[in-house]
């Protein structure tokens, strides 16, 4: 009989702290670009639902600002689906507002396969106008241009 033993996490791994965490979102600080990523899963259960994940997204922006500097964000939207209109509006008026008011300046998204989702999120950061919004397939390019943009 062999014996299991985990493998040793990687440095980039040992480098990301869990924060919040349901059915729909998973929110984590990678201290390695620094960033915080929020991954979406399927649609949230109502209005309100999306309302408080973003709200957790913030409270740990607002807590992590002072640390980094130059803290970026990460959205994992590959797998979420559309959001509500109502939802979108909260995101335009209120959640991007926040960010670029605490002082982030880079965004990078992953994008889902979906055309519609896809538009719903360019309609989300349109107006976006202090930070820089960038769109990518993968986590790897994403997380690659932030570490970039963390070097300017």
């Amino acid at each position: 009989m062999t014996l299991g033993f985990a493998s040793p996490l990687t440095a980039s791994e040992s480098m990301v702290k869990a924060f919040y965490k349901d059915e729909y979102a998973t929110i984590e600080l990678d201290e390695s670009i620094p960033c915080i990523k929020l991954t979406l899963n399927g649609v949230p259960r109502y209005s309100e639902h999306y309302n408080f994940v973003q709200m957790k997204r913030l409270e740990l922006m607002r807590q992590e600002i002072r640390n980094y500097p130059k803290l970026h964000m990460l959205t994992d939207s590959r797998t979420a689906g559309p959001v509500l209109d109502e939802d979108v509006a909260y995101f335009r008026g209120h959640v991007l507002p926040e960010m670029e008011k605490a002082g982030v300046r880079y965004l990078a998204i992953v994008m889902p396969s979906s055309k519609f989702t896809q538009l719903t999120i360019r309609e989300m950061i349109d107006e976006a106008t202090i930070m820089k919004v960038q769109f990518f397939e993968s986590i790897r390019d994403a997380r690659h241009w932030l570490r970039k943009m963390t070097l300017l």
